[in-house]
């Protein structure tokens, strides 16, 4: 009677209950022995909290929303107050993008069916659902119906596809649209809007577009013309004068590795498409070097890399050269480096653009390190002020890890050693004061030469004068 009364009662529950609970765990055992059940990670992400406090007008659309977390709410929307003209405002401005989205599917459509009556491309999109949906970090369930999701990513994707062949000169029916209705400010700022974090669709869904078309006879076709029209996207929005042809052709040429069009962008500014290597560890609290002024100071000088991009940061210590990659600073540029950190902050132990940020953090104090690149042809800013250049550099890394990658870390050792020898700096001095510029070159020698005669005068005076029986 004790161990009955000691016992712990469990309420009976219903068969419904218990049958769906094991049901539960079978699954759950199922899924556990079979990895290939487990959804894959998520490319596409909300900017993390931490980021988007600092300058959050930099993440969201300015003139047309692509993808579902932006959907329905229209560009501008989180810049803009609060009030009835701001309501009114949002939904002109969303109802004409969608009216232009709409104009692009239709064109789109038809070609699909005039080649390939038994393709449609809401059906094509329809059967990508789930792999859509596993390329978001959160639920896409704010949509009231699936088909309602069906049509966003169809018209979405039409659209993304039909601007970005405008853009490359391709000419079709929805060129002569295209031209007519979108100035060339308009065109810029679309693009810009294509290449923002939480404004993306997966690239798989671009591929299928193309690879429905009558152009296009197969995947690889289709991968060729959209990786010319996203080259031609890299060249107008990256700010690195020039990319070398080898990390064009890593990523260009193999599409079906990347995510999205913010990915590709990623891709080519780091180590163009190459694997990460896992060997690489990454060096908490990096060595913070003198700023521009005080490493030309010291000796050092700079020399522009161009093609290079962000992983093209070298030091020749034998004849103290930093090279750095050529980069041309806009007023879009912040926009799209605060894309890429938010990006970056997603993936697993790469910290590329972060590093070269940080370098930069420490390169650029002041507008007087500003000029000494500028002059040195590392920089070209055409925002105004050196002051507004500087201020760029030194605000990205706000809210972000102290971390960088061992390359970066390498140098910035090996520059702090070079300045650490006295040495270095004296001979530095000597050179920029005295051997910069010709006229003080002949001066120093012409001084040296009197100096030199006039001892020589001297001592053969003395050794006359010395000289027994003179």
């Amino acid at each position: 009677m004790a161990s009955e009364r000691g016992r712990l009662e469990v309420p009976d529950l219903p068969l419904q209950t218990r049958l769906s609970e094991q049901e539960w765990v079978m699954q759950i055992n199922d899924r556990a022995d079979d990895s290939s059940g487990l959804p894959r990670p998520p490319s596409i992400f909300m900017t993390i909290s931490p980021l988007r406090r600092l300058k959050h007008e930099d993440f969201v659309p300015q003139v047309v929303t692509v993808g579902p977390y932006h959907y329905g709410v229209g560009p501008h929307y989180s810049s803009l107050p609060e009030n009835q003209e701001t309501e009114r405002y949002k939904a002109v401005e969303a109802n004409e993008m969608n009216r232009h989205k709409k104009v692009a599917f239709a064109y789109v459509e038809k070609d699909i069916r005039r080649y390939n009556s038994d393709n449609h491309l809401l059906e094509s999109v329809r059967r990508m659902v789930k792999d859509i949906r596993q390329e978001y970090a959160t639920d896409l369930d704010f949509f009231k119906t699936e088909e309602e999701l069906v049509e966003v990513f169809a018209e979405d994707a039409a659209f993304v596809v039909e601007i970005l062949r405008c853009n490359g000169g391709i000419k079709r029916g929805f060129n002569t649209y295209y031209c007519s209705r979108f100035p060339r400010p308009l065109r810029k700022s679309v693009l810009q809007d294509f290449v923002l974090l939480e404004n993306q669709i997966p690239l798989f869904l671009l591929l299928k577009v193309i690879a429905l078309d009558s152009a296009c006879a197969s995947d690889k076709e289709a991968e060729k013309e959209l990786g010319s029209l996203i080259h031609k996207v890299a060249c107008e929005l990256l700010p690195f004068c020039s990319l070398s042809p080898e990390s064009v052709h890593r990523v260009i040429g193999n599409l079906s590795e990347r995510k999205h069009l913010l990915d590709c962008l990623y891709r080519l500014v780091t180590h163009g498409g190459a694997p990460p290597n896992p060997a690489v560890s990454l060096v908490e609290k990096p060595t913070h070097f003198h700023r521009a002024v005080e490493l030309y100071s010291s000796g050092i000088t700079f020399r522009a890399v161009d093609p290079g991009n962000m992983v093209s940061v070298k030091y020749d210590p034998k004849k103290a050269i930093l090279y750095v990659p050529k980069i041309r600073v806009g007023d879009d540029t912040e926009r799209l480096f605060r894309n890429l950190i938010a990006y970056e902050s997603h993936l697993i132990d790469e910290v590329h653009v972060l590093s070269y940020f940080r370098f930069m953090n420490s390169l650029i104090d002041g507008p007087d390190d500003v000029a000494l690149l500028v002059e040195k042809g590392v920089l070209a800013q055409d925002i105004g002020s050196n002051e507004e250049v500087a201020s760029m550099w030194n605000r990205l890394c706000i809210n972000t890890m102290r971390v960088c990658s061992e390359e970066y870390e390498e140098v910035a050792q090996m520059l702090m050693q070079h300045c650490g020898y006295r040495f270095n700096a004296l001979k530095a001095e000597f050179k920029q004061t005295y051997l910069s510029r010709p006229w003080v070159l002949v001066s120093v020698m012409s001084a040296a030469s009197l100096l030199i005669m006039t001892l020589l005068i001297t001592i053969y005076t003395v050794l006359i004068y010395e000289k027994p029986g003179a």
